[in-house]
């Protein structure tokens, strides 16, 4: 494993950790031509870290397909018996 790779606890563990949008910064591609989605990774109310969740075209729209679900969910379509 890598340094870069090394355990981190779940979120439970670390209480007060939060990740949000990152709010001055954009989302963008990167030079790779992913979908860049800056965040702010914050504990006990202070930024501690930037980062950017970052995905490809495919992962974006089924992301982008979740979300909807979840904004706009459809009714439950029980067959009448």
């Amino acid at each position: 494993m890598t340094k870069g790779h090394e355990h981190v606890p779940p979120a439970a563990a670390l209480p007060g950790l939060r990740v949000e949008r990152t709010a001055d910064r954009p989302v963008h591609l990167t030079q790779a031509g992913r979908i860049a989605v800056p965040l702010t990774v914050t504990c006990g109310g202070t930024a501690v870290e930037i980062a950017s969740l970052v995905l490809t075209a495919e992962q974006t729209e089924e992301f982008y397909r979740e979300l909807g679900g979840v904004l706009h969910p459809r009714p439950s379509t029980e067959a009448a018996s």
